[in-house]
């Protein structure tokens, strides 16, 4: 196992879409604080159903909410770059041709869709590392721009919840990637899985609206799926309204979702099945049949 990773860091660490995928995700965080920042300049009041001010929307950008800001940004914008890199991990060996050599030079199928797994998770992992050290970064000098440049905030509980917020938004970003590299593996192509990741994930919230208009038992069904238990996981992390890119806490609060509890099962229990059903479609696949 312990070589097989190896060769997956290599190989995944030397394709230029990871690198281009990596400057993709800083460059939304960048974008989101600049573009914040300038709104807040330039308007007093902003907002629909609820008015926040300037100010708030400033504090907001400040370091103290730059950890659950950055991630916010990952779990909207980072999923769909997580899902082109997950399913270019096991698709491009099809469409190369070297998922057979790949095979049978390792010591087992499993052995192989594991390794592959475990430097994906990897770089997933630190991608949103990094997001989060850019997004602190950029809030940093923002902050001390501005006079901000206290931080009696930063306890030992601050720091757990900020942890915890960076293991909820992996969590949430799982199934999508999990669906992907499934994908990928059934379908022979980086295309498939791209395709069933990010239109998925484009498309579940569009007929999940159009389900809870109707009446049973149609309205109840959105709770099991991906869009909705995401939403209650992210809520978790401690975020101003101000700067939530989704629905608002009255919002979730009228759909009736899940727990936070029973949310995470269910996004487990999802990427537990995409997974099942990625290796036990490798290990039974005939290799010889080609590509």
């Amino acid at each position: 196992m312990t070589r097989l990773v190896a060769v997956e860091f290599f190989k995944l660490r030397k394709r230029m879409m990871t690198w281009v995928v990596s400057a993709l995700l800083v460059g939304l965080v960048i974008l989101m604080y600049s573009i914040l920042w300038s709104v807040s300049g330039r308007v007093t009041t902003f907002g629909e159903e609820q008015q926040f001010t300037a100010e708030e929307l400033r504090r907001a950008l400040f370091l103290q909410t730059a950890v659950p800001f950055s991630l916010q940004v990952v779990a909207l914008f980072g999923a769909v770059l997580a899902v082109i890199l997950a399913a270019g991990a096991v698709g491009s060996e099809y469409s190369w041709g070297t998922i057979r050599v790949v095979a049978t030079a390792a010591s087992g199928r499993m052995q192989l869709m594991l390794a592959k797994l475990i430097v994906l998770a990897a770089f997933i992992a630190a991608g949103a590392l990094l997001a989060v050290a850019v997004g602190v970064a950029y809030s940093s000098i923002i902050t001390w721009a501005n006079g901000g440049t206290v931080l009696d905030f930063v306890t030992r509980a601050f720091v757990r919840d900020q942890f915890y917020a960076y293991c909820r938004t992996l969590l949430v970003i799982a199934p999508y990637v999990s669906m992907a590299f499934a994908a990928a593996v059934i379908g022979r192509s980086t295309l498939a899985g791209v395709g069933a990741g990010i239109g998925f994930a484009f498309i579940e919230p569009l007929v999940s609206g159009l389900m809870r208009l109707a009446s049973d038992p149609w309205q109840d069904i959105p709770n099991y799926l991906l869009n909705a238990n995401t939403q209650v996981v992210l809520l978790e992390n401690d975020l101003p309204e101000v700067v939530r890119l989704g629905p608002s806490n009255r919002e979730l609060a009228e759909r009736d979702l899940n727990s936070p509890e029973v949310a995470t099962l269910i996004l487990v229990g999802y990427i537990v099945a995409f997974l099942a059903a990625a290796l036990i479609t490798y290990r039974r696949r005939d290799m010889t049949a080609g590509s």
